[in-house]
Formats: structure tokens, sequence, C-alpha cells
């Protein structure tokens, strides 16, 4: 019956007027044509290089820095270079990710939550091997990446990378890396929700022979604040304009109620004395020369203790609260 009244309404309406053609309709209709449709992910393609020109910019700055580093910690030539930068789903980048492998859990303040670092087991190796003054060539055991010595280069090489991030990232914003926790298999750690989108910075190293992969996976939601200054070519946010209720509010402001006091005296005593004081005990203090006037916790100014027309009052005195 709904399919009937539906096929009469699209007759009543003039062929102009119709967003679909006659054989499109018959299409949809049919039994099979529901067995077609696939599902599309709106938010599989939701990154652009292009979108964050100071994101790659920074990307390659990273690089520069990271040769540096790492020719300085293993004492040979290094070469990274930026490679590509990529997002994907939380659950699917973390299906990509070597077993047994070498994953590094960053802090990166003042942002909030965790960043991951992913370095390929052999440059790992191949990394340590030339640290030892060795010529760079990695061990063949795939085990050999997730002993304790390797374990503990990662954060040595993790550390040397510290000043060249902060660098790298300088005419955005202050970061400063702290190495939070380090797993040998990425699957039994979440990267975050399943459906959470993560960028993956991709850095390509090259150790004499040998060549790796250094990923560093930033959550979307941890560069959230960031993402006005990445999507600019200059690394700050465009400047607003003032809107007009702005200065508005200010005025408004100017009238809002503050609740103040003043400390005029403190005493000192001990629990004992306390727990031993009856009506009529005499606390002595001493008079103050000046009294603080406060908001909340907050000093304000500086001033003396008097009386103004039969009230309490308190005269501000030049020189601030110092």
């Amino acid at each position: 019956m709904a399919e009937a009244e539906a096929a009469a309404a699209a007759a009543a309406d003039p062929p102009e007027a119709s967003a679909i053609s006659e054989e499109e309709v018959s299409a949809l209709l049919e039994g099979g044509a529901a067995g077609n449709v696939q599902p599309y992910d709106m938010m599989a393609h939701r990154v652009n290089r292009m979108q964050l020109p100071m994101l790659e910019m920074i990307c390659k700055s990273m690089a520069e820095k990271m040769s540096t580093a790492l020719a300085a910690l293993v004492g040979r030539d290094a070469s990274v270079q930026f490679s590509g930068l990529d997002s994907a789903k939380a659950a699917e980048l973390q299906a990509t990710l070597p077993v047994p492998g070498s994953l590094a859990i960053v802090r990166l303040k003042p942002l909030q939550g965790n960043a991951f670092v992913s370095v390929d087991p052999a440059l790992l190796l191949a990394l340590l091997d030339g640290f030892f003054g060795g010529n760079g060539r990695a061990t063949t055991d795939p085990q050999a990446a997730i002993a304790p010595a390797a374990q503990r280069f990662l954060g040595l090489v993790l550390r040397s990378l510290s000043a060249g991030l902060t660098a790298a990232w300088g005419p955005v914003t202050t970061l400063e890396m702290e190495l939070v926790k380090q797993e040998t298999n990425p699957r039994l750690m979440q990267l975050g929700a399943p459906q959470e989108l993560l960028l993956a910075l991709r850095f390509t190293v090259e150790l004499g022979a040998q060549t790796g992969r250094i990923d560093w996976l930033l959550p979307e939601a941890l560069i959230a604040p960031l993402r006005e200054a990445l999507a600019s070519e200059s690394g700050s946010p465009a400047v607003r304009k003032q809107e007009s209720w702005a200065p508005a509010l200010g005025l408004a402001l100017q009238d809002a109620q503050v609740e103040t006091r003043t400390i005029l005296a403190q005493a000192q005593i001990s629990l004992g004395e306390l727990v031993r004081l009856t009506p009529g005990d005499i606390i002595p203090i001493e008079t103050p020369q000046h009294a603080v006037l406060l908001a909340g916790e907050i000093p304000l100014y500086r001033g003396r203790f008097g009386v103004s027309q039969g009230r309490n009052a308190l005269k501000i005195l030049p020189g601030g609260v110092s």
C-alpha cells in the first residue's frame, strides 16, 4: 500500500520537479537493491595535509632536529626524512603496529592526554648497535628489541629527541615531552577509543644500510587546542576582531560586587593551649601597623586600620601590597 501511494505521489509531480528519474525510482524499489548498498564512513578522510600547513612545517623541522640528535647519539651519520601525515582510527592504527614492537607513551605538556611514539624494532637495534660502536647493523632476532637493554635504550633515544621536539613546535606552542611508559606488545595497550582518530606523523630514518621508521601518533583530541594555529601558515591563530559586545561586557564587569576582607591580627598557639581555653582567657596579639585588603585569597592593597565617620575603615596606602 505504501509503495502504491509513493508511486502515485511521484506521478503527480511534474517531471521537472523530480530529483531523480523514473528509472532510478524503479531501481530503488527493487527488492535486491538494498543488498548492494555499501556503508560510507564520513570520518575516513577527515584530515587533509593542506588544511594543516603549519603542522607540515613542524614535521619537516622535527626531521632535521631528529637527524642531528640521532647522529650525536650513535656517533655516525643518520638521515631522517618526513615521509607522510596520515589519519586513522585507533583500532585500525593499533592493528598495524609491529609485534613485538617498541612503543612509548609520552605526555606533551601542557597538552591534555597522551601521545605515542612507535619505533621500528630493527631500527632500534641498529641504533643500539651504533651506540656501542658497531656499524649499525641490526640483529635478525626479533625478540632482541624487547630485551631490557633495548628498552632502556629506547628511553635514551626519546630523551635525546626531546629538545628537538620542543624547538620544532616552538612557533606554535611550548611543548615538554615526558616519558610515561613503554610497551613491547602494542596489542595489549589502547591507543584510544576504537573510533577515535589519531594523526600519524611518519618519519623514515636511514642509518647506513639500515632503514626504519619512527611514527609519532597524536590523538586529534590532544592537538585540538592547537588546530587553529596549525591551520595557519605562520603558526599564530588569526587575530579575531573584537566583538561589539566585548566593551559592554567589560563595563558591566565594573559593577560586579566583590567581597573583600581584612585580617587585623593573627596569633599562633599550640593545640594543647587551644583545648585548655575557657571563657575569659586572653590571647595576646600585637597591634599591626598595616593590614592587607583581600578579595578571597588574593591580596589587593596595603592599608592602615582606623575609624571613619563612626565606622571601622581601612585607609589604602601607596606602594601596593609589598
